[in-house]
């Protein structure tokens, strides 16, 4: 008997993917096929990511009706040309599986079975929820005697900066990018501190003088960043010559400043922030960037940071026309901070002068833990969510109820409620 599954990453694709493939079909021309049937979004296309999802892991989306997806899908198909043969596999995994889809929810009657009703209330883990923003009071820093607010402007030089074993990794990668033209992409939830990492590098270079020019393209739309958008960048920030109309004299250009400043010792690194947004075609085209040469030097570096969609844009599976890029970059994910929490918060209570026993009971730290981990639904997995902004979000709202209650520490019992 097959090995029941553990998440829905280790699921393998529906059918469906080689048969788009073997037919030239786009998923993104499948998501402009396949509609929300009805509800307030009745007549919209699916999510591409959702129609991803479905197809590479297999997870079907709560908000649409199953039948209905497949309908379309088949009905698609079939006008695509598809043979009526292949389009009975696509809903087959390569291994031979058929999984069913869950239940479409809104079909349920309530007369069925209570384990199948919606109206039975959801298990624990359906319910998590993230702590919510919240400012620190007033009556929170008086009552723990917090002068400054110890998770606002907390970065103010690289003592300040925590960094984990693996946080010191992905920091000595993005330097090494930056030296000696390697290409990164660094990926992590939001508030996972990305951007503090990315300052850091900066911090760096500047404190060291090391011969390292910061290119960062000021585009606000990242989805409209584009090769003429990225060689402007490069032609303001290395030299004080205007841009070359075209894009073919653009990139001579290009090539000649970067190599005569290379000879001059220098090195450049290329910093994308909110890669994630990138168009398929702008991070192929990063690839002839980062090939531009002088002998064997490289003549920049790039550094991509964005959040976890960042990754399925880099998945080949996903996107087998841009696997000339994605095989060349190095990726690094910032994880949680799970085993490092007190070591962290130690430091951030360490700037405004005080010790965690004045602050939490021992108890505290495993139940911050418990409360930012979560199982994921239908699955024997779990998640980690315990990334600095939602650690910071948790602690303010247990400092407030804490000084509130007149409590003296913030407890396990405390942290359970916020």
């Amino acid at each position: 008997m097959a090995r029941p599954r553990s998440s829905d990453e280790s699921r393998s694709p529906y059918r469906l993917d080689a048969i788009l493939r073997k037919y030239g079909i786009s998923q993104m021309d499948l998501c402009r096929a396949v509609t929300f049937e009805t509800g307030r979004r009745a007549g919209q296309p699916l999510a591409s990511s959702t129609i991803s999802a479905l197809i590479i892991r297999r997870v079907w989306p709560r908000t649409a009706s199953v039948d209905g997806i497949k309908r379309q899908v088949e009905a698609y198909l079939a006008t695509r040309n598809v043979s009526a043969a292949d389009i009975a596999q696509i809903w087959i995994a390569p291994d031979g599986e058929q999984d069913a889809p869950p239940v479409d929810r809104s079909l349920l009657r309530p007369d069925l079975t209570p384990a199948l009703n919606p109206a039975t209330p959801a298990a624990p883990h359906d319910d998590f929820a993230l702590p919510e923003a919240e400012m620190l009071t007033p009556n929170a820093r008086a009552h723990f005697n917090i002068a400054r607010h110890p998770f606002i402007d907390d970065v103010q030089s690289a003592a300040d900066v925590y960094l984990s074993k693996d946080q010191r990794y992905i920091r000595e990668s993005m330097y090494y990018a930056a030296k000696h033209g390697g290409f990164v992409a660094i990926i992590g939830e939001s508030g996972s501190g990305k951007s503090t990492l990315r300052r850091d590098l900066a911090e760096r270079i500047r404190v060291n003088a090391e011969p390292i020019t910061v290119i960062q393209p000021q585009c606000i739309d990242k989805c409209a960043l584009n090769a003429a958008h990225i060689c402007d960048a490069i032609i303001a920030d290395i030299s004080t010559e205007k841009p070359k109309q075209s894009l073919e004299a653009k990139a001579r250009q290009i090539q000649r400043i970067l190599a005569a400043s290379a000879r001059t010792g220098a090195s450049h690194v290329l910093i994308i922030e909110e890669a994630h947004d990138l168009a398929i075609t702008t991070l192929k085209y990063l690839k002839r960037f980062w090939e531009l040469e002088d002998g064997f030097r490289k003549l920049v570096g790039i550094v991509l940071i964005g959040q976890p969609e960042l990754a399925d844009k880099l998945d080949e599976q996903r996107n087998p026309d841009a696997r000339e890029v994605i095989r060349r970059i190095e990726v690094a994910r910032l994880k949680p901070l799970n085993g490092n929490l007190e070591e962290y918060l130690a430091l951030k209570f360490k700037r405004v002068g005080l010790a965690l026993d004045d602050v939490f009971e021992k108890d505290a730290y495993d139940a911050i833990r418990t409360r930012l981990t979560r199982r994921r639904p239908n699955t024997t997995s779990v998640e980690s969510h315990l990334y600095p902004l939602t650690v910071h979000n948790a602690i303010c709202k247990a400092l407030n109820a804490a000084a509130e209650l007149g409590l003296p520490k913030v407890s396990a019992e405390l942290i359970g409620k916020v």
